[in-house]
């Protein structure tokens, strides 16, 4: 028997949209000899559809769509899918999270998900109820078990949320293979960490294991795809690509499947993920163009060669907009790169506008502005510039900012926060680095004296980063040790990080909070992203520097 892995990328509540595709790849591994094809995690509806699902209509168009596939889908092949349904009919939230298995028009079993994670970016308890069950069933004498996602994590060392039950406890042994249909949000090093779970599962099973990914982004949420075949013995013998929709077949009888080829490091990896985020946001949300703000920083440098990857030079706009403060260098360095990524350029000086304003504010107060009042008056100028100019081309503006920056507030309010995407924002600086030496790996497109120069907002005069941060060296690892480790003030005191440069970060991120309240999305590429998995007061007395 061969079986085939469909690793597609459905568009939230595109129903029909997500329907055809799923007819096409069935045709096509039917085609190719497979009698079993399995797809995504909510394959039918896009995953996470969150508050759509509280919606009756939507929920209705869900049923519709279904029956319209079981019509539709080609005889003589056995179709595994995901969409979100009530058994017993009812109407109402919640719903099971279920793996539909399909043959010849007819539903042959479905599974609902166990394993509802509440934490994160997840809220599935919100809206799905566990089915509290198994599922197996008989293909061509095989013998066949079900599962989605979660119920496949409930090992020592992979999990830091203790559920009440492991669901495939007590299939050892009953069957010879499992399915998991997922919807695995993805982080840089991800895919290794899902390896050695399931070479895992696979041996404690004594099964293979098809774990089908899917692909795509929604929002600030990236899906990887690279789905997986492993063997009982723990081994990877089937593997799809990263960010890319994908089939792959595999021949039971002869053991025999194919690894397509993935990102060849982890910093590969996250620039093949940001692309890919930026191309699907505009592709998903219908708008063709972006602009960015190019200082001839660092940051907006790989800002713009993410986008211009993404959505193609004709499609980006950088705008130059020096300030009293800005260097030659700098003018000189954003106008190379954008002749390198062959994008258009505007130049808005905002000097004139800044020392008009800056007057007009002096004359109502009576005195001369603060220094950070006139930095920010700048950072301010800039934003209002790039959301007129997103007006007048109907383009969306992306953030530049960085993770090491929005974690100490090192970021202007409705100046450079602004946007409706944040590429870099979960992104440390040193990484963005990284980014940058990799972009120029096989020749110089970002000028390499962007990659040279100290850091700065040019907001003032010979301004330099660290004259108002720890070095990033420094800041870097802290922040990650607290975000995305969950370290303690101790913790990282220990690790030989100078005491009072860790009580300084942590008590910034503390009170910057109100800030990051106020970003646009932002694409998560680390385990814990500020945004929507990061759910911190802003009003509360627990002080992480103490």
């Amino acid at each position: 028997m061969k079986i085939a892995l469909a690793q597609i990328n459905p568009t939230i509540g595109a129903f029909w949209q997500n329907s055809q595709k799923i007819l096409a790849f069935t045709e096509k591994a039917q085609k190719k000899g497979a009698e079993l094809v399995i797809f995504p995690e909510l394959s039918l509806c896009g995953y996470p559809p969150r508050d759509l699902l509280t919606r009756k209509d939507f929920r209705k168009a869900v049923e519709d769509t279904l029956i319209y596939l079981k019509k539709n889908l080609p005889k003589d092949i056995t179709v595994v899918l995901g969409a979100p349904r009530s058994k017993d009919g009812a109407k109402n939230l919640p719903v099971e999270n279920q793996a539909i298995v399909i043959t010849n028009g007819e539903e042959v079993v479905s599974y609902g998900k166990n394993l509802l994670p509440p934490y994160d970016i997840f809220d599935e308890p919100r809206y799905f109820k566990p089915s509290y069950q198994t599922a197996c069933f008989l293909l061509k004498g095989i013998s066949i078990g079900l599962s989605i996602c979660e119920d496949i994590w409930p090992l020592p060392g992979f999990l830091d949320f203790d559920y009440a039950f492991d669901p495939l406890e007590g299939l050892a042994g009953r069957i010879e293979i499992l399915i998991t249909i997922t919807a695995s949000p993805y982080f840089v090093g991800k895919v290794d960490i899902r390896k050695k779970l399931l070479a895992s599962q696979a041996k404690r099973l004594g099964a293979y294991i098809f774990y089908v990914n899917q692909v795509g982004a929604h929002d600030h949420l990236l899906f990887d795809g690279q789905s997986l075949i492993v063997s009982p013995e723990g081994k990877i013998v089937g593997e799809a690509k990263d960010f890319e929709e994908d089939l792959i077949l595999f021949d039971f009888s002869a053991k025999k499947a194919i690894k397509h080829p993935i990102s060849e490091s982890k910093t590969a990896s996250l620039l093949k993920s940001l692309v890919f985020g930026v191309r699907e946001y505009f592709r998903k949300t219908g708008f063709k163009g972006a602009l960015i703000g190019l200082s001839g920083g660092i940051d907006s440098s790989v800002t713009a060669v993410i986008a211009t990857k993404a959505l193609g030079p004709e499609n980006v706009i950088g705008v130059l907009m020096p300030s009293p403060y800005t260097s030659q260098e700098s003018n000189e360095d954003a106008k190379k790169l954008a002749a390198n990524l062959g994008i258009k350029t505007l130049t808005i000086p905002i000097s004139q506008t800044f020392e008009t304003l800056r007057q007009e504010i002096a004359k109502s107060l009576g005195r001369k502005t603060k220094g950070l009042t006139q930095e920010n008056l700048q950072a301010r100028i800039r934003g209002n510039i790039l959301m007129a100019l997103a007006n007048e081309f109907n383009y969306l503006v992306l953030n530049t900012g960085n993770k090491s920056e929005l974690a100490v507030g090192y970021c202007t309010l409705y100046g450079d926060t602004c946007g409706a995407l944040s590429v870099l924002g979960d992104v440390l600086k040193n990484d963005v680095y990284a980014l940058a030496r990799e972009v120029n790996r096989e020749k110089e497109i970002i000028p390499a004296r962007v990659l040279k120069k100290p850091p700065s907002a040019e907001l003032r005069p010979d301004q330099k980063d660290e004259d108002d941060l720890p070095p990033y060296r420094i800041l870097d690892p802290i922040i990650k040790g607290f975000v995305e480790e969950g370290k303690s003030v101790r913790e990282l005191i220990s690790q030989g990080y100078p005491k009072k440069i860790v009580k300084e970060v942590l008590k910034r991120l503390r009170i910057e909070e109100y800030k990051r309240w106020q970003l646009p999305p932002t694409l998560k590429v680390s385990p814990r992203a500020f945004g929507y998995g990061w759910r911190y007061p802003i009003t509360h007395k627990f002080f992480f520097e103490e």
